[in-house]
């Protein structure tokens, strides 16, 4: 991925990280430039940050409260768009 996309390389270890270090049971919502959010219809269930301007980071938080998600699962990157 580094000598295809290596945006997408570096935002995408910049969104991993701030998965890592935020407190825990929460999803990074406060991070500014992930722009975490919920995704609806078919993938409902599923959180995206963003890589590009296309591209996001598809998660799954694991547990019952989503936004308190202890867990998460990388599910894909992905253009749903």
């Amino acid at each position: 991925m580094r000598r295809k996309r290596s945006d997408i390389a570096d935002r995408l270890r910049l969104r991993i990280k701030a998965l890592e270090t935020e407190n825990v049971g929460e999803l990074p919502t406060h991070d500014p430039l992930g722009k975490w959010h919920p995704l609806r219809a078919d993938l409902e269930g599923l959180w995206a940050g963003r890589l590009s301007a296309n591209y996001r980071l598809l998660i799954r938080p694991e547990g019952q409260n989503q936004q308190d998600a202890v867990v998460v699962t990388v599910v894909d990157i992905a253009d749903y768009h």
